[in-house]
């Protein structure tokens, strides 16, 4: 095996920790994902990849499923901190609520491997446990949370914050989804339409007005 082809090392890595251990060997497994498709990613082929016995990739996530449960633990962890990094960088929470939902594509385009075990069929096999869909449910929270600063800046109570957070979520995913998936035609702009859709939304959920007007405005 060729240095250059390895991206960690647990020899090197292993006096820093499980942790550390744990968190390369989940990059090195959605490189390895990302490459090759589901059929690259073996506890072998990745213990190889990663200069370990398959005993380490066992006692640290139990086998395949948990390797698998893993990786979408890790992106919606990824996505969470990716949509409150967003949403601080605003003062106003209602100026922010574009961006916020745009950071989604964006996250998505960089970690199209994650997103694929996240929502897709990346690792067909794999049986989620409620613990990787509360980690789906922190993440829809950090939208919900930029959602209640809005309507709170708006004068509106909190009450359906959720709901409109799961009517956000819903429309930049499917544009999001062709997109990373190559279904998008060609001749259109994957970040026009998602903007499009989060905005139809934001204007039937009364949360482009009257302070959000200019950030929120419709590409023409």
């Amino acid at each position: 095996m060729k240095a250059a082809n390895v991206c960690f090392d647990y020899q090197m890595a292993r006096a820093a920790g499980d942790d550390v251990v744990r968190r390369g060997l989940l990059e090195l497994a959605a490189r390895l994902l990302a490459e090759g498709g589901p059929q690259a990613l073996t506890l072998r082929h990745l213990a190889q990849r990663a200069n370990c016995s398959t005993k380490v990739v066992y006692i640290l996530f139990g086998g395949k499923n948990g390797l698998s449960e893993g990786l979408k633990v890790e992106g919606f962890a990824r996505l969470r901190f990716t949509v409150e990094r967003e949403r601080r960088r605003h003062r106003d929470p209602v100026q922010a609520l574009l961006p916020v939902m745009l950071t989604y594509r964006s996250f998505a385009l960089a970690n199209r491997a994650l997103f694929g075990v996240m929502f897709g069929n990346a690792l067909p096999e794999h049986v989620p446990t409620e613990y990787s869909r509360q980690q789906a449910r922190l993440a829809l929270g950090a939208v919900e949370s930029s959602v209640a600063e809005a309507r709170a800046a708006l004068g509106a109570g909190p009450d359906d914050a959720r709901e409109a957070a799961v009517r956000l979520w819903a429309a930049v995913h499917g544009p999001v989804t062709l997109e990373v998936e190559g279904i998008m035609p060609f001749d259109r702009d994957g970040e026009r339409l998602a903007r499009l859709a989060v905005t139809d939304v934001l204007a039937s959920l009364r949360l482009n007005q009257p302070r959000a007007a200019t950030s929120l405005e419709k590409t023409p």
